[in-house]
């Protein structure tokens, strides 16, 4: 809703507008960013013909994403808070369009939750996952943004390596059984969780598991820089 109020403003500026018209702002959505959780907006602010200031904010919306935890599928729900600012510079000789180098700044709040069920030494058990993530990096984004009928805005961005400095923390409990775990399932609690968690790509292999076995939890911490890559396409508007 917010999105198309935002785009019924700009029709009304666009109304006002000559037909000598060179672009100074843009505004998009990036569709992709609900794959982690958040509706992102982006905006773009040109400086000179060569360069502009870009920021995108990502408020958190509840997104499903299916898992595997001993043999048995996991419904996780995930949802983000993400902030971005860059200075972008094109290639070309056109307002904020074509090919562009872009050095950035970003901020990522990542958390999630699910239950899974599953068996510990020939017993029923029932796992509550929460995960919650914190990420600040830098990083260069390589694009390219196209302007098609003077208004609609494409922009691909399909190439930014980044470094981020990261925290990861996940807590799986079995609250629905009383009584400690034995060393048995203890061990298999902890191995399952290896392998639930090496479905995530940014922390698999990288956690330190731990298993309290009165409190039948399993915990696994993560903190210190991850490589990552940067890629998608929003759709917007200039103005």
């Amino acid at each position: 809703m917010t999105f198309i109020l935002i785009l019924a403003l700009a029709c009304q500026i666009i109304n006002a507008q000559d037909k000598a018209f060179q672009p100074k702002i843009t505004l998009k959505w990036a569709p992709t960013g609900l794959i982690l959780g958040n509706v992102s907006f982006q905006a773009e602010y040109s400086l000179l013909t060569k360069s502009s200031l870009t920021a995108k904010i990502g408020l958190p919306v509840g997104w499903p994403h299916d898992a595997n935890f001993d043999d048995h599928e996991v419904d996780m729900h995930m949802k983000a808070v993400s902030f971005l600012a860059g200075f972008r510079r094109y290639l070309s000789k056109k307002v904020l369009s074509g090919f562009y180098i872009e050095p950035f700044f970003t901020y990522v709040h990542h958390t999630s939750d699910g239950t899974g069920d599953g068996e510990l030494d020939g017993q029923p058990v029932t796992m509550d996952f929460t995960n919650a993530y914190n990420g600040v990096g830098l990083g260069v984004q390589l694009g390219a943004q196209f302007i098609l009928a003077k208004r609609l805005v494409i922009d691909l961005f399909f190439f930014g390596p980044q470094l981020t400095s990261s925290t990861n923390n996940f807590r799986a409990i079995d609250p629905y059984n009383s009584g400690a775990w034995t060393t048995i399932q203890a061990d298999e609690a902890e191995q399952d969780i290896k392998d639930f968690l090496n479905q995530f790509p940014f922390i698999r292999n990288k956690v330190d598991v731990h298993v309290d076995n009165m409190n039948r939890t399993v915990t696994a911490d993560f903190s210190g820089p991850l490589m990552g890559v940067r890629f998608g396409v929003s759709i917007g508007i200039a103005l």
